[in-house]
């Protein structure tokens, strides 16, 4: 028996590298203190699984004797690690009470309560981690197959990176993982190798085994390098992210329960919500995680929208945005006077106060921040008259989660009558920085803005219009199934080609628009205004109300927000005091005042506030392109299944073998056993449909309890399964008959009726062995 065994020392090392580099990936994450326990329950578990793979044992007696070493080296590690009693304690008394602890914890998870102590969870790694290292210890002495060693650990360091929310750190830990594993496979399958050279007599080359691990280094290096520069799966297959995260979803709460004593030891890393740089990109699917809770004061009027700012962009090209107009960063202390922000009618001064749930490096504000609670650095530009244009705030140094931090923001409060009124006296750095348009802007780009705002004489209505056309004309999806044609601008394709998109792609193609207009404008990046909780003035922000919307410059009135994003709700403003010259689109209804604006009425007006009443607007693009475009999924599917019926039907007429016989055909060139169930695909497939029918005999005998002998003939095999089964006498003597006419004579029976016979013969049998198994029979 131990001749069969398998050993070599560089394998070994490589194994144990690879263990060492996934339980380093546990230890990197910090999530509760004496992690490093896991290295020794490692090597030991590691020496364990070698000596019983190496061993005589029956498999059996080899699990048993890793069972029992494992009750025995677990709870001594915990003992020695995470014991809250005296060190002169008996053992036995230490151990009763790291039971007692388990079993509270185990309780506090059933009855669906957090679970505080931290003996649970390195309770359930150290187990794991045990194992893990006797199975693949004992896996590479036994039977040295490579895929039953690698994929275990592998699966286990994905899911501790993944699991991670400070993973970019322990990036180099998957890479040295995936380079180890390469090793150990080529070493595996030059030793494979080597033992069938040496079976068969044939010469080994002196290094072939080297020329093999060159060739994995290189083949590794090319591998890794490749998935540098692939863009994030999670990005670019929203459809798999959506599928996990459902599948996940009704879990998620008991996990956080069970392992809610988890919490990262070393220094916070905080999250910077969007950097100097924007890319439009594909979107991803948002979750529900808390990001911070806003208390505002009180609700002014129904028309108030909040937005929480994180950066405003000025400078658009080839789909990315980019902040080239703030060279400056100052630091502000909460001492200091407000912001110089210039001095403009229509605005309120409104204090928000914000709690962080998680660290953070840019703040969130109320758009146009005039002072913070905390120090920060304020990247700003200086304007000629002495005021200052802002971005972002960072704090300085960064919140820490749960921190609490006030800013005093100047919101606009402007009403539709004013917006109107405004003309275009634009001070210069406003037209200086928020006027670019790129070259690669088309044609039809800038005929579309002309053709949005026909006639208007005020840039108010003009952007009205603008915001009306996107919102009615553009399909709003959280993430984009296609990405633009190479040469194509973004824009262009986004506004003529696509017509779907998120919230980037319409506060962009909205900024792009007015600036063809000659209308000001910018691209604001942050969070919605969340949820509202009810009888209280503090909304919680989620991940999923990231945001983002243009902000257009209206002399002495400043940037004033706007909503093009169809998902969202329109933006409604109060329409302002009439003047005797005005029209009668300015007027207020019938029964209304400007302090009675019917509330109950806002969803009817939601229609025209905050959109230019009288013209109409043009529609653009026809929309029976948008309805087809719309369709793709069906088109899709419809394309998917013309090209598997093609391909199926250009298989049959080359006569290629079946897929698994091919897959199995592969999995040998490469000197690998297939396992055992592509070899039992493999001869499935290549038998003939008779063939295929005949094997229900075989099947039928083994459901009812009686297996055929294997010198049993056709005739002998129908003869017991008729006795046994007797309803199914019929269709068994057909079957037998044109598989024994058809392999032992001349004559060819039809394949048609074989199939039948075996079809009636599996549902009888199946109907009889159910009978039996509620004692009908």
């Amino acid at each position: 028996m131990r001749s069969s065994r398998w050993w070599d020392v560089a394998a070994v090392f490589l194994l144990i590298g690879l263990l060492v580099t996934a339980a380093a990936r546990l230890m990197a994450t910090e999530w509760v203190a004496h992690l490093g326990l896991v290295q020794t329950v490692l090597f030991l578990g590691l020496v364990a699984g070698l000596a019983l793979g190496y061993s005589i044992f029956h498999p059996a007696l080899a699990a048993g004797f890793a069972t029992l070493y494992g009750l025995f080296v677990v709870p001594w590690q915990l003992i020695l690690n995470v014991s809250y009693v005296a060190e002169d304690v008996l053992w036995s008394d230490r151990l009763i009470v790291l039971v007692n602890r388990l079993t509270h914890s185990f309780q506090l998870f059933v009855y669906q309560r957090p679970v505080r102590d931290p003996a649970l969870f390195l309770f359930a790694m150290a187990s794991l981690t045990w194992l893990l290292s006797v199975y693949v210890g004992y896996s590479l002495t036994r039977r040295a197959e490579p895929w039953r060693i690698i994929l275990p650990p592998g699966a286990g360091i994905l899911l501790i990176h993944t699991s991670d929310m400070y993973r970019d750190r322990g990036l180099w830990y998957l890479v040295a993982y995936l380079l180890l594993a390469l090793l150990l496979l080529a070493r595996l399958t030059y030793l494979q190798l080597r033992r069938q050279w040496e079976e068969e007599g044939a010469r080994i080359p002196p290094l072939a085994g080297l020329d093999i691990s060159y060739a994995v280094v290189a083949a590794a290096v090319l591998v890794i390098l490749l998935a540098w520069t692939v863009p994030s799966m999670a990005g670019a297959l929203p459809a798999a992210r959506r599928a996990w995260d459902q599948a996940t979803a009704p879990w998620e709460q008991r996990f956080n329960d069970l392992f809610a004593s988890l919490e990262r030891l070393g220094p916070p890393r905080p999250a910077r919500y969007y950097g100097g740089e924007l890319a439009l990109g594909s979107g991803s699917e948002l979750s529900d995680a808390l990001v911070a809770a806003v208390q505002v004061p009180e609700e002014s009027g129904p028309y108030q929208r909040h937005y929480w700012r994180a950066r405003v962009y000025d400078h658009y090209a080839d789909g990315r945005w980019s902040a080239t107009a703030f060279p400056s960063t100052e630091t502000f202390q909460p001492t200091a006077a407000d912001y110089p922000l210039p001095e403009l009618e229509g605005r309120e001064t409104v204090t928000f106060t914000f709690t962080s749930y998680e660290p953070v490096a840019t703040l969130l504000v109320g758009p146009q921040p005039l002072w913070a609670s905390r120090a920060v650095e304020v990247n700003l530009a200086h304007n000629a008259d002495g005021t200052v244009d802002v971005a972002a705030l960072r704090a300085t140094p960064f919140l820490e989660a749960g921190e609490t931090y006030a800013v005093r923001s100047s919101v606009t409060a402007a009403t539709m009558a004013e917006l109107r009124a405004t003309g275009t006296d634009y001070p210069e750095w406003v037209t200086d920085r928020y006027l670019q348009v790129p070259e690669s802007i088309t044609a039809r780009t800038e005929e579309l803005a002309r053709q949005i705002a026909g006639d208007y004489e005020n840039p108010y209505d003009a952007v009205a219009a603008v915001t009306r056309y996107l919102r009615h004309n553009i399909q709003y999806s959280q993430t984009m199934l296609e990405s633009a044609p190479r040469d194509q601008e973004v824009l262009d394709w986004f506004l003529f080609d696509y017509q779907t998109g998120f919230c980037n792609y319409y506060a962009s193609s909205q900024v792009v628009l007015l600036r063809v207009l000659g209308i000001p404008a910018r691209l604001a990046v942050g969070f919605g205004a969340g949820e509202r909780q009810p009888g209280t003035n503090t909304h919680l922000v989620a991940e999923r109300n990231a945001h983002a919307w243009p902000e257009v410059y209206f002399p002495g009135l400043g940037w004033v927000e706007f909503e093009p994003t169809a998902s969202e709700d329109p933006i409604s403003r109060p329409r302002g005091e009439i003047g005797p010259d005005d029209d009668d689109r300015d007027r207020i209804p019938p029964g209304g005042g400007p302090d009675d604006l019917w509330p109950e009425g806002l969803e009817m007006m939601n229609g025209y506030l905050d959109m230019p009443v009288g013209d109409t607007v043009p529609l653009g693009p026809p929309t029976l392109v948008a309805r087809i475009r719309s369709s793709y999924r069906l088109i899709a599917a419809a394309a998917a299944a013309i090209l598997m019926v093609a391909f199926w039907r250009w298989r049959r007429r080359r006569s290629l073998p079946p897929f698994a016989v091919l897959l199995e055909r592969a999995v040998r060139n490469l000197g690998w056993t297939p396992p055992v169930y592509v070899r039992r695909w493999a001869h499935r497939a290549r038998l003939s449909p008779l063939e295929k029918a005949y094997i229900e005999l075989d099947r039928a005998l083994l459901r009812l309890g009686a297996p055929p002998g294997s010198a049993d003939t056709p005739a002998e095999r129908a003869a017991d399964l008729g006795a046994i089964l007797p309803e199914a006498s019929q269709a068994v003597i057909r079957l037998a008959l044109a598989y024994q006419g058809a392999t032992y004579g001349p004559h060819r029976r039809s394949v048609y009726r074989a199939q039948e016979a075996a079809r009636d013969i599996r549902w009888l049998s199946w109907e009889a062995k159910l009978r039996r198994a509620v004692g009908l029979g």
